[in-house]
């Protein structure tokens, strides 16, 4: 039977992140399907401690371009690999039992030697090409932000919404204090793939 990686979004109580508005994850695999392996983590069935006490989410947007995969062997080290390029974006990432990107700040480093994890400071998100496989998820965020803005968004402002700025001017879009769950959805991603996208998809004038 396949394996396929998964990844779940943490609470914010599961502990201190490198920035704010990128929360920790946990990253496993199983051959059992995400939602199957997420419902088993929250019942504690064969659950690991993190997702069990603080599992928020599935993060379909972060794995869905892993097909299936043939071995456990081979599926872990996707999961481990995959771990080390979401701490290279920002993330704190946990899977078999080790913490990718605990320390770090972001910086100007790209995915080159740094590609292994980023334990060693610097992140850098991803650009339009990397979000390509998985963009899909975007536009539906794109698409979820613009049903709930009270006002009608343009490019700009629906990129920084995305992105998780936080701002005065956010509250004449959304309820802060109940926002849609795109708001902050894509803060590893860059501002200017955010937008040109918002654009790409943007009601042509009347």
């Amino acid at each position: 039977m396949p394996n396929r990686v998964y990844v779940i979004e943490l609470e914010a109580a599961a502990g201190r992140r490198r920035d704010p508005r990128l929360p920790w994850l946990y990253v496993g695999s199983s051959a059992r399907s995400p939602e199957q392996r997420f419902e088993q983590h929250l019942s504690g069935y064969k659950a690991s401690r993190l997702p069990k006490r603080f599992g928020l989410r599935l993060r379909p947007d972060l794995y869905e371009d892993l097909g299936p995969i043939r071995s456990k062997k081979a599926a872990i080290e996707a999961e481990q690999e995959r771990a080390a390029e979401l701490s290279a974006c920002g993330f704190v990432a946990h899977s078999d039992g080790h913490s990718y990107g605990r320390e770090g700040r972001k910086g100007g480093r790209g995915r080159g030697s740094d590609w292994g994890g980023a334990d060693d400071g610097a992140w850098t998100e991803w650009d339009r090409e990397r979000l390509e496989p998985v963009i899909g998820h975007l536009d539906a965020a794109i698409a979820e932000l613009a049903r709930s803005a009270f006002e009608p968004l343009d490019a700009e402002h629906c990129a920084h919404l995305l992105y998780g700025t936080h701002a005065f001017w956010v509250a004449d879009y959304l309820d802060q204090d109940d926002p849609p769950p795109s708001y902050g959805l894509f803060p590893h991603v860059r501002l200017s793939a955010l937008e040109s996208r918002a654009r790409e998809l943007a009601p042509a004038p009347a």
